[in-house]
């Protein structure tokens, strides 16, 4: 992977945890939908479980220790989620 300058993690909730807001060990574990890494612009990766996000383990940028744990919920609104993440502004 082309090393991180940001992330933001979004849950399904509809809330998100940013590089801006904490280190990654401070990321609220459960609940994730999707998680959006920015590189160098204009490189964005999106790290989503398109099937039972429930037992998916995300894992953090290189370097980072944790795993996050993906939440299930209705298929609408997890690709809703997704969708605007892909969006979303670099923190």
């Amino acid at each position: 992977m082309l090393p991180v300058r940001s992330w933001r993690v979004h849950y399904a909730d509809g809330s998100t945890f940013s590089s801006e807001d904490g280190t990654w060990a401070e990321v609220p574990p459960f609940g994730v939908q999707c998680i959006v890494y920015y590189h160098v612009p204009p490189y964005v990766t999106l790290q989503v479980e398109d099937g039972d996000p429930s037992v998916y383990r995300y894992e953090g940028p290189e370097g980072y220790e944790g795993p996050k744990m993906g939440l299930w919920m209705d298929t609408e609104g997890h690709y809703r989620i997704v969708d605007a993440a892909g969006r979303s502004e670099p923190p």
